[in-house]
């Protein structure tokens, strides 16, 4: 009997359906979809508002910073941007640039010029370590917002105290004396001169005096007045004589002669002496210088003598009669 061989059956595999790969092109086209995308959606709308002129742009940037890189925008000492570089873009953002603007400033003889923003003189100052003395003038104001136009000048006031001195001229006292003839005089005590200190406040800018105002004085030398002895008598010089008096008057003079009668004050009338006056002008017993007729005494009265009239006294009436009537001065002896 023949043998048969017995053959191993295999168990039937179930067909699948095979997934074929996409092709690596489409592939590539899908990633470069979701890429352009992607792009797209970072993409974002800015608005530069840069020293006050705007701009509107499309930007990938993420910073603020990136974005003025793209664009090329530089930002130098003390230009202001806001937001700042680190931050964030947004969507419909707004980046604006405040540019410095240069300030020139004068201090301590020195000029230098500086970039900054908008602010007041005080605020300038201060950021740039300017500092100012209690008595400082700044121009302009402090309150005053930097200009680029208008220089800050700063001057540095002081103020010294200065001594000067100069003399005090002595003081001349009159003193009348009697002893001496009038339009005379003569020096009793010399004058000495004195000494004054005055004390000035000088108010100096940037080191040169520009007001000195006078605070006080001090006399360190008192001065010694000078005494003047100033003559008082009054001289009239007649015929080589010297007469002193202490009064004169222009006055009417007439003429009289003997009558027989002694003179009012008892005494025997003499010619070119005796003289006829009204007692309330003249008091009897005075002497008398008489311009024309000499020196002579009031020994007599008169009814008719009154007020300034006076009389004299001749020895004859053709001296009456040529002497008739005149205007003399009379003066009043000492």
């Amino acid at each position: 009997m023949e043998s048969t061989e017995l053959k191993p059956v295999r168990p039937k595999r179930s067909k699948k359906k095979r997934v074929r790969p996409l092709p690596f092109l489409a592939v590539f086209v899908l990633f470069m979809s979701f890429a352009v995308a992607a792009y797209a959606f970072t993409e974002k709308e800015i608005e530069i508002i840069d020293n006050g002129k705007v701009s509107v742009i499309s930007t990938h940037a993420l910073t603020v910073g990136e974005l003025l890189e793209q664009r090329g925008i530089e930002l130098i000492d003390a230009d202001v941007v806001q937001p700042g570089v680190e931050d964030k873009l947004e969507n419909c953002g707004r980046v604006i640039i405040d540019r410095a603007f240069p300030v020139t400033v004068t201090a301590d003889f020195v000029t230098n010029s500086y970039r900054t923003q908008e602010v007041t003189v005080a605020e300038f100052l201060q950021a740039h370590s300017i500092e100012l003395g209690e008595y400082d003038w700044v121009s302009p104001g402090l309150d005053t917002l930097v200009d680029e136009d208008v220089p800050v000048i700063v001057s540095r006031i002081t103020y010294r105290q200065t001594e000067t001195t100069q003399p005090i001229a002595p003081k001349t006292v009159r003193k009348e004396d009697s002893s001496l003839n009038s339009g005379q005089s003569k020096v009793v005590t010399a004058g000495k001169p004195g000494e004054l200190t005055i004390t000035n406040l000088v108010t100096y800018k940037d080191g040169v005096p520009i007001a000195k105002q006078e605070v006080g004085r001090t006399v360190t030398v008192a001065a010694q007045d000078e005494v003047l002895a100033v003559g008082t008598r009054r001289v009239i010089s007649r015929g080589g004589k010297t007469y002193a008096y202490s009064d004169v008057m222009s006055m009417k003079a007439t003429a009289y002669t003997h009558t027989g009668n002694r003179t009012y004050t008892g005494t025997n009338p003499r010619s070119g002496y005796t003289v006829a006056v009204d007692p309330k002008v003249i008091p009897l017993g005075t002497m008398l210088y008489v311009d024309g007729y000499g020196y002579a005494k009031a020994e007599d009265i008169g009814s008719a003598i009154t007020g300034k009239k006076i009389d004299l006294f001749f020895n004859s009436e053709r001296e009456c009669t040529d002497w008739g009537v005149r205007n003399v001065r009379v003066y009043i002896l000492e």
